[in-house]
């Protein structure tokens, strides 16, 4: 038994002896007026006993705070032994009678009610809020990543490209509840298939770019759309770029998959620290400010990850 479940146990047990007591005196005094200072020091003995108790075998804030329970129990049980308290009461009652102050006291109730869920409504609203924006942040925002040694990449006209990779990555399944309330939230369940669980070894860009191998910065995107001769295209084919921007800068990469007359444009790109997942091109979480974009290159891995320009790569672009 835990120390604190002890003091709750005991706390219990000393305003329920010190209850027994003085209820067991009062009613030994009986009625007579006579006793009334009897009656009272009596009642405060057996409170001061129970007080007592408690500062000698607990912490003396929980000795204080439970006799000021005794007390309130006491003067409870004194007020209503009140003639005064008692005709009060009764004329409470005599009033509550009348139709205008019970019906004008339901009205306010109602007022209150509704004034009450209002305001738990918005706090509650703002509590999720607050929390569904802790969860984007911690799957879709930047993790901590430093430059990698593992590797070089440049774009095609020789511009290098920082590869970074994460410090101190995450288990990724500790991504998968926060994953699963991201998209219960933003009701993308029934539109995304999953193609790989989440986890910190890259971001979009980076699984576009570096097959899925490092992370990457938004302006190193802009720097291998134009120098690696990608141009903007209205009609998507499939191996295209998809390019999601919010507020003019570059928010999210991800590839063409599937383009068929009358349906939507299937793109497949990594969400963040989510998952892979294919979607239609306008049901993400990223919004619906995207433009598509094609090169005369093979593939899209950088150039000292595998692709050259004008050479047949071989992209692992669906793996993680």
């Amino acid at each position: 038994m835990s120390f604190e479940h002890f003091e709750r146990f005991f706390a219990v047990t000393a305003i329920g002896l010190g209850l027994l007591l003085a209820g067991g005196l009062n009613l030994a005094f009986g009625r007579g007026g006579r006793r009334v200072w009897l009656r009272t020091s009596g009642t405060l003995a057996a409170c001061g006993a129970a007080v007592a108790g408690l500062s000698v075998l607990t912490r003396p804030e929980l000795a204080l705070r439970n006799g000021g329970i005794l007390l309130g129990v006491l003067a409870a049980a004194t007020l209503l032994g009140s003639e005064w308290f008692s005709r009060r009461v009764a004329a409470l009652f005599a009033r509550l009678r009348g139709p205008a102050v019970r019906w004008g006291l339901v009205a306010l109730s109602g007022l209150g009610a509704v004034l009450i869920g209002a305001i738990a409504f918005e706090k509650n609203d703002e509590a999720a809020t607050d929390q569904q924006m802790k969860d984007l942040e911690l799957l879709l925002g930047k993790p901590n990543t430093k430059p990698s040694d593992r590797a070089r990449a440049s774009t095609d006209r020789g511009t290098p490209v920082v590869l970074r990779e994460p410090v101190g990555p995450r288990e990724p399944g500790e991504l998968l509840e926060p994953e699963d309330k991201t998209l219960r939230n933003a009701n993308l369940h029934t539109h995304v298939i999953r193609r790989s669980p989440p986890h910190d070894g890259a971001n979009c860009h980076g699984w576009v770019f570096t097959g899925g191998k490092f992370h990457l910065s938004p302006d190193d995107v802009e720097a291998i759309l134009k120098e690696n001769g990608y141009q903007e295209v209205h009609q998507p084919q499939a191996g295209d770029v998809a390019i999601y921007r919010q507020g003019g800068a570059i928010a999210h990469t991800a590839i063409v998959r599937y383009v068929a007359e009358g349906q939507p444009v299937m793109v497949e790109g990594k969400w963040g620290t989510l998952g892979v997942y294919l979607h239609p091109a306008d049901k993400s979480c990223y919004g619906t400010a995207y433009t598509f974009h094609r090169s005369a290159r093979t593939g899209h891995l950088l150039v000292g990850l595998g692709g050259s320009p004008g050479t047949v790569e071989t992209t692992n672009a669906t793996a993680e």
